[in-house]
């Protein structure tokens, strides 16, 4: 597909934005009831489930979270992202958050990568009001235009178990190139869509009495290949992800 078939929400300049930046702040177009929705499903999480997200994130909640697996799909925002990409996007992971990570910065694509380079996205949807004391998101525009930098890139094994030599070549990376950072201080119901190799973390949490709720949703692109550079010690490993399926109508959903 090319980006002529994806005609859609954005305006130009939007679309400007996130070619560059590699990131770019929208209203989601999520109605109180989901968003509110997903806090309210992830406190009647299973047991185990609920422990991870009450320590800090839950994966794939939306298994179990029926708000947290519409706003994974939602119609609306799976048109954004192909209007940005010209191909069809396909969720296929959610992480949900109660506070800030504080998470040192990295790309997307050291966890999923895709051939062609850089058909993966994220989606960060504040489900709460987020401040500067909360630990937003903080990511580095233009730093989407750094070259693939995989493990191997970096004269590391690729292993996760050389991943703090991974952050720290990262942090080296943006201090050589200059990137200044900027926050994710959003209101309720706004997304920030990211590029797979914009650089990203969360930023220090003031205070932690405060919560910082959010949800990310990571999506492929139809037409591509599928690996995980932290499992390709011998050679790419490929892989099939689990795509999320629709979860309601899109309509349902709107604010």
């Amino acid at each position: 597909m090319n980006g002529n078939e994806h005609k859609g929400r954005l305006s130009d300049a939007q679309v400007a934005t996130f070619r560059q930046d590699g990131i770019v702040v929208l209203e989601s177009g999520l109605a109180d009831e989901v968003l509110d929705g997903i806090t309210a499903d992830l406190e009647r999480l299973p047991q185990q489930l609920l422990a991870d997200y009450r320590e800090g994130r839950v994966q794939d909640a939306w298994r179990a979270a029926p708000n947290v697996q519409a706003a994974a799909t939602f119609d609306p925002i799976l048109e954004v992202l192909a209007q940005l990409y010209g191909a069809t996007p396909r969720p296929f992971q959610t992480l949900n958050f109660p506070r800030g990570t504080q998470q040192r910065a990295h790309s997307d694509s050291i966890h999923f990568n895709s051939e062609p380079f850089g058909m993966m996205c994220g989606v960060w949807l504040a489900l709460e009001d987020i401040g500067p004391d909360q630990g937003p998101l903080v990511y580095y525009p233009g730093s989407q235009d750094l070259p693939e930098m995989n493990f191997e890139d970096m004269g590391l094994p690729p292993d996760y178990a050389h991943y703090r030599a991974y952050e720290d070549y990262i942090e080296a990376t943006i201090a050589r190139h200059g990137f200044a950072p900027r926050y994710g201080l959003l209101k309720k119901g706004q997304m920030i869509v990211w590029s797979a190799n914009v650089l990203h973390g969360g930023a220090a949490q003031r205070d932690m009495s405060l919560s910082r709720l959010s949800q990310v949703t990571h999506y492929f692109f139809e037409g591509c290949r599928y690996w995980r550079p932290g499992l390709s010690k011998d050679g790419r490993a490929y892989f099939e992800p689990q795509w999320i399926p629709a979860a309601v109508a899109a309509d349902s959903c709107i604010a």
